[in-house]
């Protein structure tokens, strides 16, 4: 019994052994296969450049068989842009329309760079077996593969445009104002206005261009939103005291003039300054063109009275400057002008000059002060505001001392269009003078303080006279110009007699010989320098 079961066990051991062999000997074979299937895979997939996309690829509806990634890239951006010409009209709640094409909106493809590199990894990259299947495709032109391409707009652009073209048809904030009415102060409430909803446009966009896009343009509603103004009711409740005010008086002035003057105290009136905040006149009215609301008009250079784009501005500063420093708002840059001005007492003007001469305050308050402008009946008036904080009782005073007078013994020769031979005076010319501004602190009527703020100097200019240089002989105004330009009294007279003389023989000169003499005759026309004398 034993033996046979020793014997059975044997055959069992050898029968085992066998099927190890047969299993090994299969599992190597078909490690063989395998092995030698992946290798003729990968030898059909080898054979195509990794970089080239492959035949019967789209993207989106361009075809980009056999190219690179950026010349795909480039295919697809020369597709969008024929995409991109349509026009989109931009549609706001009250009718009001713009229209922009959609390239100018900022039009893409969304994540068009990892699409191409999906399309150029197409049958190279997975499974082998999917790959050889796909490239077999593509070599009997049976490959049909297409990436999608959704689209959509930039924000950044769409802004842009919508600011460029809309603005004019969308409700500005209104700022809340301070002004008087029958002696006292009003607030004059503010207004919300209207701004384009950026987000909520490019969404409504999107959704034009997203998803199942007929590659057509098409009518978008503008989402808008409130826009706060800058300056509230709220900001000026607690700064309703009158610190300071002033007017002067522009009624007889020119056309021109009376615009600037206007124009400059607008863009001034409605300025709220911050708890030490510098502003300057010159930045809160420039700049200085037709625009901006100015026009030209006479005003002061070197010294001179020359026409100049808004000619006058300065009279706006000067009557800030009285309302500032009454107000006791603390004058950081204040200048003179040149020569005297007719609509304040000497140094209580403040000129303006770009980039030479400007008006500039601190609030030197611990609350804001609000700047109103009134224009009324010739007359412009700046309004300062803020909370009062000064005593009940005290008073200030500002006089205007002149500590020197200056004359001028000067005389100045200008070359005008009047004939030759003309000689008149045009002007008789102005004082100069130094003045100086005190400053007078009064406490229940008496005097406890007497401060000079400011030193001006004016300069003094002397008589002009006017001489005429018009000829049809070119060469005789040539002598009259040289003439004047030497600034010499002697040498003007003395070319006036010489051409007067040389014209006199000229008209003699036939009778004496009897023959006859042509008339010569030069170029005609000469410059006007004639200069009105007007004040600032």
């Amino acid at each position: 019994m034993e033996n046979r079961n020793s014997q059975k066990k044997r055959t069992r051991q050898q029968t085992d052994r066998k099927t190890v062999i047969v299993l090994a000997v299969v599992f190597l074979c078909a490690i063989g296969v395998i092995t030698g299937v992946q290798i003729m895979l990968h030898r059909t997939i080898d054979r195509y450049d990794p970089e080239i996309i492959i035949g019967g690829v789209s993207v989106g509806e361009t075809d980009v068989s056999g190219m690179t990634a950026a010349e795909a890239e480039a295919a697809v951006e020369q597709t969008m842009q024929q995409y991109g010409a349509e026009t989109v009209t931009l549609t706001l709640e009250n009718g009001g329309q713009a229209q922009a094409t959609l390239t100018e909106l900022g039009l893409k493809a969304k994540n068009l760079e990892r699409i191409i590199r999906d399309a150029v990894d197409y049958g190279k990259t997975g499974d082998p077996v999917d790959c050889y299947k796909i490239l077999k495709k593509s070599e009997k032109n049976e490959n049909h593969k297409t990436f999608p391409v959704e689209y959509e707009v930039t924000a950044e652009q769409v802004k842009t445009v919508a600011q460029e073209r809309l603005a004019g048809q969308l409700k500005s904030p209104v700022n809340a104002r301070l002004t008087q009415e029958n002696g006292a102060t009003v607030v004059v409430e503010d207004e919300l206005g209207e701004a384009v909803d950026v987000e909520g446009t490019v969404a409504n966009l999107n959704s034009l261009v997203g998803g199942e896009w007929d590659k057509k343009g098409g009518e978008v509603s503008v989402k808008l939103t409130d826009l706060t103004a800058d300056i509230t009711a709220e900001t000026l409740s607690g700064i309703t005291d009158v610190l300071g005010t002033y007017s002067t008086y522009y009624g007889d002035s020119s056309e021109g003039r009376t615009k600037n003057v206007e124009s400059g105290a607008n863009h001034i009136g409605g300025t709220l300054v911050e708890p030490g905040q510098e502003v300057s006149a010159n930045d809160l009215m420039a700049p200085y063109t037709e625009e901006n609301g100015y026009a030209m008009a006479p005003s002061y250079e070197n010294g001179e009275v020359v026409d100049s784009m808004g000619g006058g501005i300065c009279q706006v500063s000067t009557t800030l400057y009285n309302a500032l420093i009454r107000a006791e708002v603390e004058i950081v840059e204040r200048y003179a002008h040149s020569m005297l001005v007719s609509y304040v007492e000497p140094s209580m003007d403040a000129a303006i000059a770009t980039d030479l001469k400007d008006l500039k305050f601190r609030n030197n308050k611990e609350e804001p002060v609000y700047i109103e402008a009134v224009l009324s009946d010739g007359n412009i008036t700046f309004n300062i505001y803020g909370k009062e904080t000064r005593p009940e009782g005290r008073t200030i005073e500002f006089v205007s001392e002149t500590v020197e007078k200056i004359e001028s013994d000067e005389t100045r020769y200008v070359a005008t269009n009047d004939s030759i031979g003309t000689m008149y005076t045009s002007s008789s010319g102005r004082s100069g003078l130094v003045a100086q501004l005190w400053k007078i602190v009064y406490e229940n009527g008496e005097e406890v303080s007497r401060d000079t703020i400011n030193y001006s100097q004016y300069r003094a200019s002397g008589k002009t006279v006017s001489v005429g240089s018009a000829s049809d002989n070119e060469a005789e105004t040539e002598k009259m110009r040289t003439a004047v330009s030497t600034q010499d009294e002697t040498k003007i007279k003395a070319a006036i007699q010489e051409i007067l003389a040389a014209r006199e023989a000229a008209e003699t000169e036939p009778e004496e010989s009897g023959g006859e003499t042509s008339e010569e005759s030069g170029g005609s026309g000469t410059e006007n320098t004639e200069e009105e004398e007007t004040g600032n």
